[in-house]
């Protein structure tokens, strides 16, 4: 295409080669100190007819001309604000999902020590109730071997209490479920083995009721007896077994019995 020698007289004769930014500053310091400034011309230059747009403003000096050379441009410092406000202002989204397997990271939480000795024996105690009723159906132990007679007094002191109204048992019954074992601040030793203990009693009670509805024939019979003796053996091996574990700080694990007990008192937490 041909122009005109009045539109772009720049273009007329060869383009100057392009130089390194580090030659361009070098030159324009030198230019400055001499006191001859022009704009450069080529890649970094820009257009020549800038210059005699600018024919009736002040030439800039020297110091301004050194610092604007390395000034970023406005709209480049406009949108990196932008930026970095909108990144300040995104707040992620986070969702936290209880997993019911896992303890809460709570200060006051008692599960996340190992039981200490106060409730490894809090939850011992929690079995002299099925004890109670198990010490009952030794009669016959206690009259072929009279060193079990030890196992009945050990509850002595418990008995007049337990006993003391007839809706005494069931008041206690209540009182274990719904004050221990539906109680979250405590340690889940402790509500493990007092429902652990409820179960065992109603076993226990089980055998009571079944020793009271024997026929008159069975009644005299040795087979009272046997049956009585396996209700005693039973019942106080398993008490004993359960007091002896919990007071080294381990669960006892009872066939059938522990699978219940830990269903129901992870059901009482959710509740």
């Amino acid at each position: 295409m041909a122009h005109g020698a009045n539109t772009l007289p720049h273009l007329a004769g060869p383009l100057p080669p392009c130089r390194r930014p580090q030659q361009l500053r070098a030159s324009r310091a030198a230019s400055c100190g001499a006191g001859q400034w022009r704009r450069p011309t080529g890649c970094l230059g820009g257009m020549a007819g800038a210059g005699e747009r600018r024919a009736g403003r002040p030439e800039p000096s020297a110091a301004r001309l050194r610092c604007s050379a390395f000034l970023p441009d406005a709209s480049s410092l406009r949108i990196a604000k932008t930026t970095r406000r909108q990144q300040a202002e995104r707040v992620p989204v986070s969702a936290r999902v209880r997993d019911p397997d896992a303890a809460e990271e709570d200060e006051e939480n008692p599960d996340k020590e190992p039981p200490n000795i106060f409730w490894r024996t809090m939850a011992a105690f929690m079995y002299m109730i099925p004890w109670i009723d198990a010490v009952g159906l030794g009669r016959e132990i206690y009259h072929k071997f009279p060193v079990f007679i030890y196992l009945y007094y050990m509850t002595g002191p418990f008995v007049g209490i337990y006993y003391c109204s007839q809706f005494a048992p069931l008041v206690v019954f209540f009182l274990m479920f719904l004050a221990v074992v539906k109680n979250n601040k405590l340690s889940h030793f402790v509500r493990f083995n007092c429902m652990q203990a409820i179960m065992l009693d109603i076993v226990v009670m089980l055998f009571t009721i079944l020793h009271s509805y024997f026929p008159a024939e069975l009644r005299w019979s040795w087979v009272l007896s046997v049956f009585d003796s396996f209700s005693w053996v039973a019942s106080m091996a398993t008490v004993l077994y359960c007091v002896f574990f919990t007071l080294r700080g381990f669960y006892a694990d009872l066939p059938y019995v522990s699978e219940a007990v830990y269903i129901q008192v992870e059901m009482s937490e959710y509740a």
